[in-house]
């Protein structure tokens, strides 16, 4: 049987292949995979024992490793076929071939999602804002990485726009964050005492405000018609941003009403010159009576 499998040769462009080397490399591959995955599983749970380790960088290890194993399978598995790797000529070929079919981007992600791995710009579950989407990592991958917005919706991007473009990471190093929000009073000194004590109270109200570091009220500017403040605040998490945004917000708008502050917002002064009089649809009624003769004055 052995050596009907030595005879049986096959010819592909020039080159003589046995039909025992196609079933040994295909063996060989099959066993790449399942070396990988024992490998992995078995460098996971001794990294586990480890508490200090991370599940990300566990993660990204173990995915490494199994890449390894299986380009090597690969490649051993050409050597088997009789394909010299080594071969400039083949290279060039392959790598022209690539290009030719889209491999390039392919490649670019591929590389890209390997120096995100090492060095670890972003993680799973931290927050990040990249190429016009924001969102927690939910999973990092060798091509791509899903983003899960706040709406519950995956975005897959590829890794190569976390090298190339500028990524906001809310969640590096420290996931607390300073909130900024702004608002204009009327332009009244008597007020202002008035408005930075509601605001402080209505920060030390808000259980998802810290305490440390300490809320603050800014006096930013004295705007064309109004006093512009800004309420300063610091959450444990940017993902709730939006919310505690709204909800002091809210608060805002009741206590000042109760304390009759009026927010202001933007208008326009018209000033007209040469006595010009506007007439109103009274006044054009007016005038058609008088003119058609219908009615009395």
């Amino acid at each position: 049987m052995f050596e009907f499998l030595r005879d049986k040769v096959y010819t592909i462009d020039g080159n003589k292949i046995r039909l025992l080397s196609i079933l040994t490399s295909i063996a060989i591959i099959i066993a790449s995979y399942f070396i990988a995955y024992i490998f992995s599983h078995l460098i996971r749970r001794e990294f586990r024992k480890n508490k200090t380790l991370n599940k990300a960088f566990i993660k990204t290890v173990t995915r490494f490793i199994k890449y390894i194993i299986l380009i090597i399978g690969f490649f051993i598995a050409f050597q088997v076929l009789g394909v010299n790797l080594s071969s400039l000529a083949f290279l060039a070929g392959v790598i022209g071939l690539g290009i030719g079919f889209g491999m390039q981007n392919i490649i670019s992600n591929f590389i890209s999602g390997i120096i995100i791995l090492f060095e670890k710009p972003i993680k799973e579950g931290e927050y990040v804002e990249v190429a016009g989407y924001d969102g927690i990592v939910s999973d990092i991958r060798a091509r791509s990485t899903t983003i899960t917005t706040r709406d519950n919706i995956s975005i897959i991007v590829p890794n190569s726009n976390f090298i190339t473009s500028n990524v906001i990471n809310w969640s590096h190093r420290d996931p607390k964050i300073r909130l900024h929000i702004p608002l204009g009073i009327e332009e009244t000194a008597s007020k202002l005492d008035i408005a930075k004590k509601v605001l402080l109270e209505i920060a030390e109200e808000n259980p998802e405000v810290l305490k440390k570091p300490e809320p603050s009220v800014w006096f930013v500017n004295i705007g064309a018609s109004s006093f512009n403040l800004e309420l300063i605040v610091w959450i444990s998490s940017p993902i709730r941003r939006h919310f505690i945004i709204s909800d002091i917000n809210f608060e805002i708008a009741k206590k000042f009403a109760q304390y009759d502050i009026d927010l202001t917002y933007p208008w326009t002064n018209l000033a007209f010159k040469n006595e010009l009089k506007i007439r109103t649809d009274n006044d054009n009624a007016f005038i058609r009576d008088t003119e058609g003769g219908g009615g009395d004055i």
